[in-house]
């Protein structure tokens, strides 16, 4: 348990802020309707930067960018700008990219490897764990013991190599948070050969003009892919292939489940009989790449099927989802604009053809997929304005067909909007109350600037 010291003036204050909204999200979310303004009030938006990308788990990166010590990359946690650190001696640390000084951004790149981060403003330094080490005119500070310059940092949890952060005071293990999706995030790394799964750093940055929750809304939407997709399903029956977007929704056996904490997954397998390479239409260079790896002799399903997707597209709320072969990562800006990160995952293990073919599989949905997604977010979006229709149905799924285990999880078919309605929940009650934060640091007690302090305070004491 965190000490609670609510002076914010304090470095190490644990602060609930805001308003209490139990009464009103209890109006504007109910159990098949949603209001409106759950997407377009910036009050609103505001909240979620601090409860629900602040107070809870956020996804941040994974271990295979950070390989080696003082490897680093930027992310964004809400409005915050947090940089993921392999220390000296190994460990990761989520620091924030804001100098104790005046809040100077230290980093300006989005990835890199350092020895120490200086701020570029009045030079102060950072060792790769947030401690100060560098402190221009150190002796015209009287009360540094009282205000530790060390840099703030988020509490880190990892599961499977993936790295999420949190400023809750008292955050429940991460293990905990990710529930029953865990074993389904531990799935998806164990199909790679050897149990390495590498995130690529370099990564394609999109937006649309809508509302981050939108990815959310359609993570585990069966139906849209039939209409919204029908240009990529033209594509895919023109070369003689059944995609699994162009299935009837209403007959497939494929199936989405809750996870608990706003966690989903739709599992697309049982819909696959043949395995998921068996879905992929001709793509560039598809042929010389099979022909090289089998003149290899390598023949097992296994490792084809692991040049496209698993059919498994898992969501960790809020802002991890699983697609092909790319992680997507959303990134609230405003109400009405989300900037959407998408990173490539890759094999190392894996014979060379395997991650080239990856690459030619990202391209396709990325290139003719992800802009019917994105198109249909900002209609959406562009119809929410109007005020004198003020609620959004989601039943769809309730009393006609989902199933309702005795541990409160829910299983459906990928008609169903019970996983949009299970976040939601997650989303209501993160959203309802103040939620306790605090930023961490690092000690500073042993450092010399500290030294430097208590030595004035002794030669004090002695001429009193």
């Amino acid at each position: 348990m965190t000490a609670r010291t609510s002076d914010p003036t304090r470095p190490d204050a644990v602060i609930a802020r805001g308003p209490d909204l139990t009464d009103r999200l209890a109006y504007l979310v109910q159990d098949d309707l949603l209001h409106r303004t759950v997407y377009t009030d910036p009050e609103l938006f505001d909240l979620e930067m601090q409860r629900v990308f602040g107070g809870s788990w956020v996804f941040l990166a994974h271990e295979s960018e950070i390989p080696e010590a003082g490897d680093y990359v930027r992310r964004q946690m809400g409005k915050r700008q947090i940089l993921i650190v392999r220390t000296e001696h190994g460990e990761v640390k989520g620091l924030l990219n804001r100098c104790t000084h005046r809040g100077t951004t230290l980093v300006p790149s989005e990835a890199g490897c350092a020895k120490r981060f200086v701020c570029p403003y009045h030079g102060w330094a950072f060792d790769l764990d947030g401690r100060i080490a560098n402190l221009p005119v150190s002796d015209s500070y009287d009360r540094l013991h009282e205000r530790p310059f060390d840099l703030g940092q988020v509490a880190i949890g990892i599961r499977a190599g993936f790295i999420f952060g949190t400023l809750a005071a008292d955050p429940m293990p991460v293990d905990d948070w990710l529930g029953a999706a865990g074993p389904w995030l531990d799935l998806h790394v164990a199909r790679y050969p050897g149990g390495r799964l590498k995130v690529q750093r370099r990564r394609i940055v999109q937006e649309f003009a809508a509302n981050w929750k939108m990815s959310w809304d359609n993570a585990a939407d069966g139906i849209h892919a039939t209409f919204a997709h029908a240009s990529y399903n033209t594509l895919g029956k023109s070369a003689d292939t059944k995609t699994v977007l162009a299935r009837n929704p209403a007959v497939t056996p494929m199936v989405s489940r809750t996870l608990g904490h706003g966690h989903c997954v739709v599992d697309q397998r049982p819909g696959i009989p043949d395995g998921p390479w068996s879905t992929m239409r001709p793509l560039p260079t598809r042929a010389e790449i099979e022909a090289s790896l089998r003149e290899r002799g390598e023949t097992r399903r296994e490792m084809f099927d692991l040049m496209t997707g698993d059919m498994i597209n898992l969501s960790i709320f809020p802002n991890l989802i699983f697609v092909g072969n790319q992680i997507m990562v959303p990134e609230p800006v405003a109400p009405d604009r989300t900037r959407v990160a998408f990173y490539l995952t890759m094999a190392p293990e894996a014979p060379e053809e395997v991650d080239l073919m990856r690459l030619r599989v990202d391209e396709d949905f990325l290139s003719f997929g992800t802009p019917d997604d994105f198109e249909m977010f900002e209609r959406v979006q562009e119809g929410l304005r109007v005020d004198e229709e003020e609620w959004i149905d989601i039943s769809r799924g309730t009393g006609a067909g989902d199933v309702t285990g005795e541990d409160g999880l829910v299983t459906g078919t990928v008609a169903s909007e019970a996983p949009m309605r299970a976040y939601l929940a997650e989303w209501k009650r993160l959203m309802s109350k103040p939620v306790p934060t605090t930023v961490r640091r690092a000690r500073i007690e042993e450092s010399r600037f500290m030294q430097t302090i208590r030595q004035r305070q002794m030669k004090r004491e002695q001429n009193s």
